[in-house]
């Protein structure tokens, strides 16, 4: 497994961005471009190139992605097996590259919603994030674990995020704060009998 994670964005220039966007291939520039804002193109951009420095290749040689039906992207088998998941903020952009099923997720710390988080989390975990001093952060990190999962699922994000427990959570998943950069990581890595588990408590 390997991890990378770009947050030094302070300074971030068009000046960078079109020598960055320069080491694509043509269909990532183009999807790059599609962005109207510098954010989008840097995020779009710097995930491939996190993406190319894992695998140990130039990010002009990676063909476009192939997706499942729920959108999750995938090499071509002839440029590796391995498996990848992509993630990005305001604050960061994340990479994850592993032998088996992954999925990551980065993701600001912002204001905290009641409506969503009693959407998306179950009765224990609504304790949690009540009786913790910083509910908003609580939240983040029970999201982005949550993500992660099913990201390395393959699903993404569906209707019942609210049925992943943490006891799940807790065994298949790791998280980082990063509190001085203002965003939450956790990745998943699924084990070999990945297939057997479902998101329910």
């Amino acid at each position: 497994m390997q991890i990378l994670i770009d947050d030094n964005f302070a300074g971030f220039t068009e000046e960078k961005l079109l020598r960055d966007i320069a080491l694509l291939p043509d269909w990532r520039r183009e999807q790059a471009m599609r962005f109207k804002h510098l954010e989008g193109r840097r995020n779009c951009t710097r995930a491939l190139l996190l993406l190319a420095e894992c695998l140990g290749v130039n990010a002009a040689d990676i063909p476009p992605f192939q997706y499942n039906e729920h959108d999750k992207p995938s090499l071509n088998s002839k440029l590796s097996t391995l498996n990848f998941s992509l993630s990005h903020c305001h604050e960061a952009v994340a990479c994850m590259v592993s032998d088996v099923p992954c999925g990551i997720d980065v993701e600001s710390v912002g204001r905290y919603s009641d409506s969503v988080a009693r959407y998306s989390m179950d009765g224990e975990q609504m304790l949690q994030i009540l009786g913790s001093g910083n509910p908003a952060l609580a939240f983040i990190r029970l999201w982005t674990q949550k993500e992660a999962y099913l990201k390395a699922l393959g699903t993404g994000i569906q209707d019942n995020m609210r049925d992943i427990p943490s006891s799940l959570l807790r065994r298949l998943t790791h998280t980082e704060v990063h509190t001085d950069k203002g965003y939450v990581l956790s990745w998943c890595e699924l084990p070999p009998d990945c297939k057997s588990l479902k998101p329910v408590s």
